[in-house]
């Protein structure tokens, strides 16, 4: 999927990375905030992601999609469903082993119930964690960014009586549509595409 996402957005496929993060609990309260800089590498663009919420993900899952799903309301059918940390004390660390990598894992569940895996890996549990969150982020909006560039495709070759390249995006948004619900995402296209 990824591969296909890639070949359809070419340059313009969002590559998201974390610059750093700010981070502050409150367990009297139960309450996370962070504000997190985030950068699109391909644009060299560094955009701030806050939010709150009871832990570092929560907190930061709230953030993006307080941030993204205006632009990409397909985030908001999906939810998390699996969460994993895995210390990799075997590796080459210092006696203590406190500097061990730590590996989290990420599981994301769409709206037609499908599961996706995100991962990463660093020194930093909390590194790990938002890593793994964005990387997820990225899949879904560069998914919904591909469906619509074969959406308005698929009916530029309605237009144009292009049966050829109908039935090639007819195909490719059946394979995008695996990833969630694009309901939202087609009422905004057709609203953009019917305004003068």
């Amino acid at each position: 999927m990824l591969g296909l996402m890639k070949e359809l957005l070419g340059d313009s496929y969002l590559h998201l990375e974390v610059v750093g993060y700010d981070l502050h609990e409150d367990f009297g309260r139960g309450e996370t905030q962070i504000a997190c800089k985030i950068t699109d590498t391909s644009k060299d663009e560094v955009a701030m992601i806050e939010g709150r919420g009871v832990g570092v993900i929560d907190a930061f899952f709230h953030g993006l999609l307080q941030r993204l799903s205006t632009d990409y309301p397909s985030l908001e059918t999906i939810s998390l469903d699996k969460f994993v940390v895995n210390a990799r004390i075997n590796r080459k660390t210092r006696g203590s082993h406190t500097d061990a990598e730590a590996e989290v894992i990420i599981g994301m569940r769409n709206s037609y119930g499908n599961h996706f895996e995100f991962s990463h890996v660093s020194r930093s549990v909390s590194r790990s964690a938002i890593e793994a969150t964005l990387e997820a982020a990225e899949y879904f909006v560069n998914a919904e960014r591909a469906f619509v560039e074969s959406y308005k495709a698929l009916k530029s070759g309605r237009d144009e009586g292009r049966h050829d390249l109908e039935k090639r995006y007819t195909a490719l948004m059946a394979e995008l549509v695996r990833n969630t619900s694009y309901s939202k995402v087609i009422e905004q296209i057709r609203e953009e595409m019917s305004s003068p």
